[in-house]
């Protein structure tokens, strides 16, 4: 059975299912971190294309997916933002292109996770996934308030110099049903730094960050694991996000990176349609074929 090995951080394994889904699904998603392991497994055990998350320290034998490399390989999945050249490669498909490229190599002598070989004549026509496609289902919403806000500290240190978020103002959701996910600190700051107090909301798992989401009517927040998974689920998204600096932007209709009245009234006011979840691969059993590419830039 095919299976599937991450070491990094929450929303870096989110952003990473794409690629999961793409090939197929895993029995088995080994993550390294345990405490990352124990967060996810409740969300990702819901998804149709995983079986089961285990925690292991190192690489098991035979693993199918390796996310040692995973910036290089997600980024290159997702046409994310670090590398959007190179996204390209991945969907090489010979009729439209007229240069024959049998690979691409990515190399780094600053991180280690940015090395990446991709070889294009195995994978000639792997397409780039439609950035209006969920790679999150079976989340039952659960309403907890209108807007669920999560933000980091990480990303409003203003001493730091490579980070300016002043532009993206938070006062302007003061008004509305508003609830806040994160850890105590981040609450404490938030609320000093724009000046109220929305109603707190503890979460125990991924899947409960998933369930609140989906039950409210629009995400604001910075980059964090609970923007990944709002936009694995395509949810309405305000991002805040770095001016010199910008990464994991919303890649879908109802995703933006910037706020004002007009967009909050818009996404309270109105019912948008839950973006469509694509098939998974399947391999035959008897022929080991790839029966559908759905959920592809196929045309």
């Amino acid at each position: 059975m095919s299976s599937a090995f991450h070491p990094a951080k929450i929303g870096d394994i989110i952003y990473s299912l794409p690629a999961v889904h793409r090939r197929g699904g895993v029995s088995t998603y080994f993550i390294k971190r345990p405490e990352v392991a124990k967060y996810l497994k409740p969300l990702f055990e819901t998804q149709p294309y995983i079986e089961t998350v285990v925690q292991s320290d190192n690489v098991p034998t035979g693993v199918t997916i390796d996310f040692s490399d995973y910036q290089s390989f997600y980024r290159l999945m997702l046409r994310c933002d670090l590398i959007s050249l190179n996204c390209m490669v991945a969907g090489v498909r010979t009729h439209q292109f007229p240069l024959k490229i049998s690979g691409v190599s990515l190399r780094s002598t600053h991180v280690k996770y940015m090395n990446c070989d991709i070889d294009l004549d195995e994978h000639r026509d792997l397409q780039m996934w439609r950035p209006n496609q969920r790679w999150l289902t079976n989340i039952e919403p659960i309403h907890k308030s209108d807007i669920v806000i999560n933000l980091t500290k990480r990303y409003h240190d203003w001493s730091n110099e490579k980070h300016d978020f002043r532009f993206f103002d938070y006062t302007l959701l003061k008004d509305y049903d508003c609830g806040f996910i994160g850890w105590d600190n981040e609450y404490d700051l938030f609320c000093d730094r724009y000046g109220f107090s929305p109603k707190r909301i503890y979460i125990n798992n991924a899947l409960e960050v998933a369930q609140y989401i989906r039950g409210s009517k629009l995400f604001v927040g910075a980059a964090s694991s609970a923007k990944a998974i709002a936009e694995g689920l395509k949810h309405p998204i305000l991002m805040e996000i770095s001016k010199e600096w910008p990464d994991d932007l919303p890649k879908h209709t109802h995703g933006h990176y910037f706020i004002n009245k007009e967009l909050i009234e818009y996404y309270l006011n109105n019912d948008i349609e839950v973006p469509k979840f694509p098939d998974v691969v399947e391999k035959s059993k008897e022929r080991g074929e790839l029966n559908t590419l759905e959920g592809f830039m196929n045309e």
